[in-house]
């Protein structure tokens, strides 16, 4: 099984499911609490949540389906669930402090590198003597 999507809102779950459904693809929901909830939560998508563990997700049971549940969902302008899709869009285009801080570390390495190889030269000169 592999998340495909994920929302705090069950009518777009409901509507995800029910469009594996439609095409015969087989799909679970996981976190759904469907007892002490509202069927209407006041949610804004533009105020970041870091903690999306809660919010219902849609799963795909078999794996050879997956391709064509994304498929399906970009059709209808949802991009798929990619699991750790911050960190690697963090990856891919660093900060300005963060390129900053590698350039920092890889300077301190290198240096680290001459001194030990500056005393590595002179314990062989010392030992030939």
């Amino acid at each position: 099984m592999r998340q495909i999507y994920t929302s705090p809102r069950p009518e777009n779950i409901d509507t995800v499911v029910a469009l594996m459904a439609e095409h015969g693809i087989a799909a679970t929901v996981e976190n759904r609490s469907n007892y002490n909830r509202p069927s209407w939560q006041r949610f804004s998508y533009s105020q970041r949540q870091d903690d999306r563990s809660s919010w219902a997700q849609v799963w795909i049971t078999h794996a050879d389906d997956y391709a064509r549940a994304r498929a399906l969902l970009r059709e209808i302008g949802i991009e798929p669930t990619i699991r750790y899709g911050e960190e690697l869009a963090a990856a891919r285009n660093p900060s300005p402090l963060e390129r900053r801080n590698r350039a920092v570390t890889r300077v301190r390495r290198i240096v680290i590198l001459v001194v030990l190889a500056v005393l590595a030269v002179a314990m062989l000169r010392f030992l030939r003597v």
